[in-house]
């Protein structure tokens, strides 16, 4: 009749014959993939922190409160717009798949704003008195347009601070 075995003792003499490299390899391969969480971690949050610092940046006067509205927003923007569109490229990396496109469609929205300045026109100097009176509504409409948009923008660092 044979001996009954149990499984502990089982399990231990398995574990004793069991050849060493295969744990290694383990450990190893698990400790690679933590360094590579730790170091896309940084860089996640790295690119967040430029991302917001460089639209608060660039955008001071204009968001998140108006102190100084531009009279042509387009010329304002256009040599600011490479540092935005660097900080943009930064975090679209860490963007997930399932939002990268609205995340590409409301850069496209800010960036169409910016090169047309919102679609506004300039007066001519004879009719300055009475279109000054006149687009002050769409000078608002205009600000709350870029506010929204740069909001939209913004809102998606926060997926990472939680």
């Amino acid at each position: 009749m044979e001996k009954f075995i149990e499984p502990s003792d089982q399990i231990l003499f398995y574990i004793q014959d069991l050849p060493f490299w295969p744990i290694a390899l383990l450990g190893l391969v698990l400790l690679v993939g933590v360094g590579v969480d730790l170091v896309n971690r940084r860089r996640r949050e790295g690119a967040v922190e430029y991302f917001e610092s460089a639209f608060r940046e660039e955008l001071a006067g204009l968001y998140p409160i108006v102190t100084r509205w531009p009279e042509d927003l387009a010329a304002y923007i256009q040599p600011r717009l490479p540092v935005l569109r660097d900080a943009f490229e930064a975090l679209r990396n860490f963007i997930p798949q399932n939002q990268l496109r609205e995340y590409n469609a409301a850069w496209n929205r800010f960036y169409q704003f910016s090169r047309t300045g919102g679609g506004s026109q300039v007066a001519s100097s004879e009719d300055s008195a009475q279109e000054s009176i006149v687009n002050q509504p769409d000078l608002q409409q205009q600000q709350q347009a870029f506010q929204q948009i740069v909001s939209d923008l913004l809102a998606y660092t926060d997926l990472f601070k939680k």
